[in-house]
């Protein structure tokens, strides 16, 4: 009998088991059913199977179970421990059932919650249709109105475009006269044009057969300039060939004038020649007043020479000449020489290959002694223009 008792309760359990076992196949075999109608076929299937397991014990109780060995408390602990495990998994099935029925409640709430949605939504579209009824039935009205309004102002257009046609005619017929006229003024200007053309060619043919002569005797005039230009340049050249004295009686300046008559003209007026070197019986010579630093003597030749030698002409007296030593001499600006000995005559050439153009002369001792010369002698040509220079 205890035997029988725990076969009974292993029996419940298997029950339990199956059923659990049978909804989880078919929650996994049609994933898509309904959650009630799932727990529906599940709970069909447990109690199909509840009737065949309870036939099954009966027949194992009645013959025996059959496959088990002789000794009936071992195998009754380890059908104890089965049916308990497949309990414990029906319970889980049953906990995972309420959580199914859950589920199911709160899909019931939210399709109640999307039918209330619907219902507004269908309120909303039924407002829009009324709105979309009013508006066709307004537009119907403006356009009946706006078919009428153009039916009226097509036959007033009508009438306007019969207007502009006739005026469009009357403007075609003017039109015409006016390509007419235009034709035979164009016809006519043309032809006067063509008798200006031919007049004005002729008379052009006898400008350029005019101008060809004027061209062939200025041709020749200029030949004859030409050659009568190389003729005054060759002279010209020959002319700059001579040099001459070109500061005989120029004007003359001194900064350190003697009281005593000792001019600066002096020594441009072409007397440098004397009897005897003594002091009383030379010729008049210049003299500064004094023995200072920076004493002076300007000629102005009187425009621009080209300046090729300066000549200085020292006084013969023995006890003076020496106080020339220490003398530059300039054309302008620029320094031709220096004296730097005791001599009778001092001669300074400007180099050929360095031409030199000037307007003054001068002659200047920047050292403290007096300043005489008997005679200064610039020799050149010219005079030149600014434009005219060359070597």
């Amino acid at each position: 009998s205890g035997i029988n008792a725990e076969y009974g309760e292993l029996t419940k359990n298997r029950l339990i088991c199956f059923s659990a076992f049978t909804r989880h196949n078919l929650v996994r075999s049609f994933p898509s059913l309904d959650m009630r109608f799932q727990a529906s076929l599940i709970l069909l299937a447990s109690l199909a199977q509840l009737r065949v397991n309870k036939v099954a014990a009966h027949a194992e109780l009645e013959g025996g179970v059959p496959g088990k060995e002789a000794e009936p408390w071992q195998s009754c602990q380890q059908v104890r421990e089965e049916a308990y495990t497949i309990r414990n998994e029906g319970y889980t099935a049953v906990s995972k059932a309420g959580e199914i029925r859950e589920q199911a409640y709160r899909a019931k709430d939210e399709a109640f919650e999307l039918k209330e949605d619907a219902l507004e939504m269908k309120e909303s579209a039924l407002e829009m249709k009324e709105s979309a009824l009013e508006g066709r039935l307004a537009l119907q009205t403006t356009l009946v109105e706006t078919i009428a309004l153009m039916k009226s102002q097509a036959t007033a257009t009508n009438l306007y475009i019969q207007e502009i046609r006739s005026t469009l005619s009357s403007i075609a017929a003017r039109v015409d006269s006016l390509e007419s006229k235009a034709e035979e003024r164009y016809t006519e200007q043309n032809k006067q044009m063509e008798e200006r053309y031919t007049e004005q060619n002729k008379k052009m043919e006898e400008r350029y057969t005019e101008l060809d002569k004027k061209m062939e005797e200025l041709q020749g005039q200029v030949a004859e300039s030409a050659a009568l230009t190389n003729k005054l340049s060759q002279r010209q050249r020959v002319w700059m060939s001579e040099v001459r004295l070109i500061s005989h009686f120029k004007l003359t300046e001194q900064n350190n004038k003697h009281a005593h008559g000792w001019d600066s003209d002096i020594i441009v007026d072409g007397q440098f020649l004397f009897a005897t070197a003594t002091h009383g019986n030379m010729r008049p010579y210049s003299r500064s007043a004094n023995d200072i630093p920076g004493n002076e003597l300007v000629i102005k030749l009187g425009g621009l020479f080209r300046v090729h030698k300066i000549k200085l002409w020292n006084t013969r007296d023995t006890c003076c000449m020496s106080r020339l030593i220490g003398v530059h001499v300039f054309a302008d600006d620029r320094l031709i020489g220096s004296v730097v000995e005791t001599k009778f005559t001092y001669d300074f050439l400007v180099s050929e290959d360095d031409p030199l153009y000037a307007e003054t002369v001068i002659v200047r001792q920047p050292l403290a002694k007096h300043l005489h010369l008997l005679e200064v002698q610039v020799w050149g040509n010219g005079p030149f223009d600014q434009g005219d220079i060359f070597a």
